[in-house]
C-alpha cells in the first residue's frame, strides 16, 4: 500500500497533480499547440486542499514521524492531521528514560503518562498504537493494557502492537498477559489490519468471531494451544502475512479454515508443535525453523518458495517428509543444523518435486560423515526437473579428504536433463566433494555454468564461524582443475 501512495504523497506535498492528455499524438508530429496543452492550467490544477479528509489521514498515516512534521507547513489542514489520526508509540524505557531492568521501579509514572495522551485522543481516529513495555505479572499493569486496548478499539486503530516480552522473558513465563477477547468481541475488532502480540497469552471464547480485517499477524513468545490457535486463525479470513515466533503451542495445529488470502507463513522455535498443516491455497512463501517434525501444505499449490531449517535430521528421514508436505514447491532451500548423513539408501518413494527449479542444499560435514558425502545424491533423484542447485559446505574435515565411495561404484545413474546451473561453496577437495560434482557434469547435458567457491562461504557462516589454519588452496584449486579440464564444461573456480 505505501509503494502505491508514494507517487500521490509526492504530488500532494507539492501542492498540486498534473492530470496529462490521454490521447496525444507521436512525439515526431507534435505540434506548438499540443506541448502548451499539455502543462498545467487552473482547470487541472488539484490544491492539496481540495483531497478528501479520508484521503489525507491515509497519505498522513505513510509518513515517517520527521516528514509528517515537515510537511505540515503546506496547510493548516495537514498540521491539524497530528492530533486527528497520529500513530501513538508509548516504549516505557524511552518515556521513563531507564534500563529495562529498572521499568518496574516506573510503572505508575509510565502508566500515568500514557493516559494522558490518550485522554487527548479521546474520540479520535488513530492510525497506530504501539505499546512497549515489560510485563511480569502485575495486576496494575494488566488493567492498563486493557484500557489500551479498549482505547484502540474505540479510536479504529488500525494497526495495533502490544509489545510486553521482559528482558528476561524465560523467567516469567507463567505470568503473561492475557489478551482481553472480550473487548473485541462483536465485530468491535473489525477496524484492525494489522496486529503484532508478543508475551501474552491467548484464551478465545468459543463464541469469539475473530479479527474479518485481519491482514498481518505477528505472534511472539505467545501462550495458546493449537484448538485456540486454530480457532482464531480460522477467523480470520483476510489473513495474508502469518509469523508465529517462539509460542508456547503443545501438540498439533491443524488450521482447516480456509486461509484463502495467505500469501506468507512463517513457524519458527515453536518446540513443544508436533505437526503443522494448514489449509491455504494461495500460500508463496513458507518459513520453518525448528525440530523436525511433519508438515502438511498439499493444498498449497502456489507455493513458490520453502526455507526450512532443522535442528537434526538425516536425508533419508526429511527427504520423504518434505515430498509429502509440500509437493508444489518452485525454490526449495534446506539447511540441517546438526546433519546425519547415511549410507546408500533405497529410494522407493513414488512422489518426486514436479514443480521444483532450484534447490538450496546447506550440508555441515563432521568427521563421521566424511565418507558418506556422495550418497546426498539420492535426494536428487526426487527433482526431475531441477534448473538450479547450489550446495554450501562447511566443516574442518573435508580438506583433501580421500575416503568413501566412486559414483561408478552406486550403479546406473539419473539423468538431470533440466539442470542448467551449478553452484558449489565450501568446497574442499574431498572425493565425496569432487565425486558428487562429476556426478552432475555428466549427467547433466544442459549444464551451462559451474560456481566452485573452494574454502568456507559466508552462506554457511552463521553455523560454522569457524577458520581453518593454513587451508591447502592452490592445492584443492588443482585438483578441481584437473578433474573439471578433460569434460570440456565451462566452470568458474575462485
Amino acid at each position: 500500500m505505501g509503494d502505491e501512495l508514494n507517487p500521490l504523497i509526492s504530488t500532494c506535498t507539492n501542492t498540486m497533480a498534473v492530470r496529462m492528455i490521454n490521447n496525444r499524438r507521436s512525439q515526431e508530429t507534435r505540434t506548438e499547440e499540443d506541448h502548451n496543452r499539455a502543462g498545467p492550467t487552473k482547470e487541472n490544477i488539484i490544491h492539496f486542499n481540495d483531497l478528501p479528509r479520508d484521503l489525507l489521514y491515509t497519505i498522513g498515516s505513510k509518513l515517517p514521524p520527521k516528514d509528517f512534521a515537515r510537511n505540515s507547513v503546506l496547510s493548516r489542514q495537514w498540521g491539524c492531521m497530528w492530533s486527528t489520526c497520529p500513530r501513538l508509540t508509548f516504549d516505557a524505557a524511552v518515556m521513563c528514560k531507564c534500563h529495562r531492568i529498572d521499568l518496574h521501579k516506573y510503572t505508575e509514572k509510565f502508566i500515568n503518562e500514557v493516559n494522558a495522551v490518550l485522554q487527548k485522543h479521546q474520540d479520535k481516529v488513530v492510525e497506530t498504537l504501539e505499546v512497549r513495555t515489560d510485563f511480569v505479572g502485575s495486576l496494575l499493569v494488566a488493567s492498563h493494557i486493557n484500557s489500551c486496548v479498549d482505547f484502540a478499539v474505540s479510536s479504529r486503530t488500525k494497526n495495533l502492537t502490544l509489545d510486553l516480552k521482559p528482558e528476561r522473558f524465560w523467567d516469567y513465563y507463567d505470568h503473561r498477559y492475557v489478551f482481553p477477547f472480550q473487548l473485541l468481541d462483536g465485530g468491535r475488532g473489525s477496524h484492525l489490519r494489522h496486529m503484532q502480540l508478543s508475551f501474552v497469552s491467548l484464551e478465545p471464547p468459543p463464541h469469539f468471531r475473530g479479527f474479518p480485517n485481519l491482514r498481518k499477524l505477528h505472534l511472539q513468545i505467545v501462550c495458546v494451544n493449537g484448538k485456540d490457535l486454530e480457532h482464531t486463525l480460522s477467523r480470520c479470513c483476510k489473513l495474508e502475512w502469518l509469523r508465529i515466533d517462539r509460542c508456547d503451542i503443545k501438540g498439533e495445529l491443524i488450521v482447516d479454515g480456509l486461509l484463502t488470502h495467505l500469501l506468507y507463513l512463517r513457524v519458527e522455535y515453536c518446540l513443544f508443535l508436533t505437526k503443522i498443516k494448514f489449509h491455504a491455497a494461495n500460500l508463496a512463501i513458507f518459513e520453518y525453523d525448528g525440530p523436525f517434525i511433519p508438515i502438511d501444505l498439499t493444498n498449497s499449490l502456489k507455493l513458490q518458495s520453502a526455507n526450512i531449517e532443522l535442528d537434526k535430521a538425516t536425508f533419508q528421514h526429511a527427504l520423504p517428509s518434505l515430498l509429502d508436505g509440500f509437493p508444489s514447491v518452485v525454490n526449495l532451500t534446506l539447511r540441517i543444523r546438526l546433519q546425519y548423513l547415511e549410507k546408500q539408501w533405497l529410494w522407493d518413494n513414488p512422489l518426486k518435486f514436479y514443480n521444483l527449479r532450484r534447490l538450496q542444499l546447506f550440508m555441515l560435514i563432521f568427521h563421521k560423515g566424511l565418507d558418506k558425502v556422495l550418497y546426498s545424491f539420492l535426494f536428487l533423484r526426487a527433482t526431475p526437473f531441477i534448473e538450479e542447485l547450489e550446495v554450501h559446505f562447511a566443516g574442518y574435515d573435508l580438506w583433501l579428504a580421500e575416503v568413501g565411495p566412486c559414483r561408478k561404484d552406486l550403479g546406473p545413474s539419473c539423468k538431470y536433463n533440466c539442470l542448467k546451473n551449478i553452484c558449489f561453496t565450501g568446497f574442499k577437495a574431498a572425493r565425496g566433494q569432487l565425486e558428487l560434482l562429476l556426478h552432475l557434469v555428466e549427467n547433466a547435458p544442459a549444464l551451462e555454468a559451474i560456481n566452485i567457491k573452494v574454502g568456507h562461504h559466508d552462506a554457511n557462516k552463521e553455523y560454522w564461524p569457524y577458520k581453518d589454519s593454513a587451508p591447502p588452496f592452490e592445492e584443492a584449486r588443482r585438483i578441481v582443475r584437473n578433474c573439471l579440464l578433460p569434460l570440456n564444461v565451462k566452470f568458474d573456480l575462485v
